[in-house]
């Protein structure tokens, strides 16, 4: 459960930093763009759904929504596995957005965060 926090307390780390620093998040996802990288976000969002289908426990407020987020998180990693083309278009997509829309996403990603550690 410990980890699950951490986890939950990075998640909003990294909404304000896209909060504050959008254009880091662009080069971010531009790094994934490039060959197998996107690969490495695939393993990424796998070790995410252990940690948070594991980590759910009877000690967690609400065990089902780090259940659904363990779960979405591990349909995310299928999903760049099976359609790695189809991976690297959307997150060019959000590469090539403007500075608002990605810290408007970063106030529901910091939203999603704050949901995971009171729920945690």
């Amino acid at each position: 459960m410990l980890l699950l926090k951490i986890v939950a307390i990075l998640i909003i780390i990294d909404g304000i930093v896209v909060l504050l620093k959008p254009d880091f998040m662009k080069k971010f996802f531009e790094i994934f763009t490039q060959g197998s990288k996107i690969y490495l976000a695939a393993v990424i969002k796998a070790v995410f759904a252990l940690i948070f289908l594991f980590g759910a426990s009877k000690g967690c407020a609400h065990e089902w929504v780090i259940i659904l987020f363990g779960i979405l998180a591990l349909a995310g990693a299928v999903f760049i596995v099976a359609l790695p083309q189809k991976s690297r278009a959307m997150v060019a997509w959000f590469a090539a957005r403007n500075n608002t829309i990605l810290r408007f996403l970063s106030i529901i990603y910091l939203l999603i965060g704050a949901l995971l550690v009171y729920s945690a």
